[in-house]
C-alpha cells in the first residue's frame, strides 16, 4: 500500500476517534455535513471518514470522498453483529463479498391477511453480490492471523438498514444470503467503489451475537482501530 491514498471509514464516533487521535499532520474537512480528516499514519497517507449510520449515509460519504480526495483504496470498518453461532465477540470478519440483506419483495395480500416475513424474497438489489478486492482480503487476513488472537473469518458481509434480533429471522436470512455478519454501511461502500472501480474491502469486528446471547460491546471498535494502526506502522 506504499504511496497509496487510503480512505478508512467508520460510521460512529467510537469507530473513528482512535484513528483521528493518531493522525499526524491532521486536517479536518466538513463537506455537506460529513466529516473527513486527512493526515498520515506512519508514512501512509490516510483519509478518515465518519460516514454516519446507514446505507444512504455510507453511500453519500463514499461518493463525496472519492470525488474530493481521490483515494486509491477504500476500507470500511467498524463493529457488526454475528449471524453465525461459531463467530463471537472480538472475532474479525473480512468481506470477500457483500450483500444487501434488507432488500425484499413481498407477495400481494389483501386486507386482513396479515404479514409473514418468511414469505418475502430478495429483490434485484438483494440478489446482487458486490465484490471486495482479493488482494486486500489476502493482505489483511494474513496480517490479522499473525497479529491477533481471536478468530478471523472471510466471506460475505451482510448489510442493510436493519438491526435483526430475532433468532429465527437471523437463521432464515443466513440460509438465503450465506453471510457472516450484519452491519448498516458496508453495502453502500461496496456498491460505490465497484462503480468507480476502486479496490475496496469491508472489515468488521464482532460486537454482539443475538444467536448466542452475546450482548453489544461497542468498545470492540477500538480494538480494531488499534490493529489497523499497528498494520500501518509495521
Amino acid at each position: 500500500m506504499k504511496d497509496k491514498i487510503i480512505l478508512i471509514q467508520g460510521a460512529m464516533d467510537i469507530e473513528v476517534e482512535y484513528f483521528i487521535r493518531n493522525l499526524e499532520k491532521k486536517e479536518k474537512h466538513i463537506i455537506a455535513g460529513y466529516e473527513f480528516y486527512t493526515g498520515y499514519i506512519h508514512t501512509s497517507k490516510i483519509i478518515i471518514s465518519k460516514t454516519l449510520v446507514g446505507v444512504v449515509n455510507a453511500t453519500t460519504a463514499t461518493t463525496i470522498a472519492i470525488m474530493t480526495f481521490h483515494p486509491d483504496i477504500v476500507i470500511n470498518q467498524g463493529i457488526a453483529g454475528a449471524h453465525r453461532t461459531n463467530i463471537h465477540i472480538g472475532d474479525i470478519v473480512i468481506g470477500e463479498k457483500c450483500c444487501n440483506i434488507n432488500a425484499f419483495s413481498m407477495p400481494t395480500k389483501k386486507e386482513g391477511c396479515s404479514s409473514n416475513p418468511f414469505e418475502w424474497e430478495p429483490n434485484k438489489r438483494g440478489e446482487e453480490i458486490q465484490n471486495g478486492d482479493k488482494t486486500l482480503v489476502t493482505v489483511f487476513k494474513d496480517f490479522f492471523e499473525s497479529n491477533y488472537e481471536n478468530g478471523i473469518y472471510t466471506g460475505i458481509l451482510g448489510s442493510g438498514d436493519v438491526f435483526n434480533r430475532e433468532y429465527d429471522r437471523i437463521m432464515w436470512l443466513q440460509k438465503r444470503f450465506h453471510h457472516l455478519s450484519e452491519d448498516m454501511e458496508s453495502i453502500g461502500m461496496y456498491c460505490v467503489c465497484n462503480q468507480f472501480e476502486i479496490p475496496c474491502v469491508g472489515i468488521r469486528i464482532i460486537s454482539n451475537n443475538e444467536l448466542t446471547n452475546e450482548k453489544l460491546d461497542k468498545e470492540q471498535a477500538i480494538r480494531l482501530q488499534e490493529l489497523f494502526i499497528k498494520f500501518f506502522k509495521t
